[in-house]
């Protein structure tokens, strides 16, 4: 089904008909069948890319885009965080012809009023498209010096002690809580006072602050992480380079690429999709996780109080222990 914005380009799409064009995050993979124009597509979300892996045209999943290929107009779909669009901009800013259009895409709600702002650095003539479906389409023809892309420009660092444990973590736009350590995780750390040997997940790694702590407590322990989020993956990878730690980090859609079985599964899971509450990660990974654990397995998990979780964890692993927690966080402990 297509999402609103995915429709409003729909509804465009005379506009589209001349050229080579680029989709960037898109929401669906429904509009490159809909959509009357010559697309590839740029993904920074695993789930939409592996649906897309089979369709006409050039499909690339990765943290930013490098490629030769100039498009006559690339179409952004608005993220969640201003900065990370703000990024994508600068990178597709670079993927366009001379004289080449730049557009921006996304619901009312989900920031793109703030479109003429983030398409003012490349320029002056910001056209709002159209507007439908609690939508908004905004577009600019590139008339102003665009400056060479370079990922690391937009990363950040910064450091974290826990349990006299002191780690570099590297943070980019788009990736949760972005330049800091958040609660929930803090709080799961913090709770973690012996490791078992074996192999450790860490599911929905984000920068990797919780991989990287569990291979700095345990040096003999083998670590994977796993995350949706190409920024994400990237960001743990440097996170453990930062801090001279050897892990294993894939992408997977949930535990779909995951075929190993674990002493011990960690995760500050998502609910939120883009700016949506969506629970279905959480709960598919909980009902799952049983059958990536050893016998003797057990899965850690930070979550806000209010989810209910708790009911879940009972129906699908075992009996549930309440290991730490706050006004709005628990960290709960399952053993098989």
């Amino acid at each position: 089904m297509l999402s609103a914005p995915s429709q409003l380009l729909i509804k465009n799409q005379t506009l589209f008909t001349q050229g080579k064009w680029l989709l960037v995050n898109p929401e669906d993979t429904d509009i490159f069948t809909q959509l009357d124009a010559n697309l590839d597509g740029f993904y920074q979300y695993f789930d939409i890319y592996q649906q897309a892996e089979h369709l006409p045209g050039q499909h690339s999943f990765a943290a930013s885009l490098e490629s030769n290929q100039q498009y006559d107009g690339v179409i952004v779909y608005m993220p969640k965080a201003k900065a990370q669009a703000q990024m994508l901009l600068a990178n597709m800013a670079n993927m366009l012809k001379t004289g080449g259009s730049l557009w921006l895409v996304g619901e009312n709600k989900g920031g793109i009023k703030a479109a003429p702002k983030l398409l003012a650095p490349f320029s002056d003539q910001i056209v709002k498209q159209d507007a439908a479906r609690h939508c908004s389409l905004f577009r600019c023809t590139i008339n102003k010096p665009v400056k060479p892309f370079n990922l690391k420009q937009w990363q950040t660092e910064f450091e974290i002690n826990i349990n006299d444990c002191q780690l570099k973590i590297c943070s980019l736009p788009g990736v949760f809580n972005h330049g800091a350590l958040d609660t929930g995780s803090r709080l799961l750390l913090e709770s973690i006072h012996t490791l078992p040997n074996g192999k450790l997940l860490d599911f929905a790694c984000g920068a990797g602050i919780v991989g990287c702590y569990l291979a700095s407590k345990n040096p003999a322990a083998q670590i994977l992480m796993s995350d949706i989020n190409a920024l994400a993956l990237h960001c743990a990878r440097q996170t453990a380079e930062l801090n001279n730690i050897d892990a294993s980090i894939i992408a997977s859609n949930g535990l779909n690429a995951i075929s190993d079985k674990f002493s011990a599964i960690y995760t500050n899971p998502p609910f939120h999709t883009g700016t949506k509450t969506d629970y279905q990660v959480s709960e598919q990974f909980i009902a799952n996780a049983k059958k990536a654990l050893t016998a003797k397995g057990s899965l850690t998990l930070v979550a806000n109080a209010f989810l209910k979780y708790p009911e879940l964890l009972q129906t699908h692993l075992s009996t549930v222990k309440v290991l730490a927690e706050t006004s709005k966080f628990k960290v709960y402990h399952c053993q098989l």
